[in-house]
């Protein structure tokens, strides 16, 4: 999981895991490892989500006890937040999906069955 974080390839931890910003290269190009056989569909978007309202929105209800700015304040300020947070962690959550997968040995083929 630590190499899927750093966006390397699970099996050798040093080629690039990915070619595009989440397009996952079918092929390392260090050790040949086949990184497209590990499922990550829906799993990095929701770690992303869960992970950034932890972390946001206490803050989100700090600042509305505080100050308690209008709504579209609130929304003003927050949504763009919230936005560029989980949009910058998506590689990094589908990498370390990545790298679980490969971890416990969960490839497409055998989550089908």
């Amino acid at each position: 999981m630590k190499r899927g974080l750093r966006l390397r390839c699970p099996e050798c931890g040093e080629g690039h895991l990915f070619q595009g910003f989440l397009k996952v290269r079918p092929r390392c190009e260090v050790c040949g490892a086949d990184n497209a056989a590990y499922p990550s569909d829906d799993a990095p978007p929701y770690l992303a989500l869960l992970l950034v309202g932890h972390i946001v929105f206490p803050f989100v209800f700090w600042s509305d006890k505080v100050w308690a700015p209008e709504l579209w304040v609130q929304f003003a300020i927050w949504l763009p937040i919230v936005l560029g947070v989980t949009v910058g962690l998506l590689p990094f959550m589908k990498g370390m999906v990545i790298g679980f997968a490969w971890a416990t040995g969960v490839t497409r083929s055998s989550a089908r069955q």
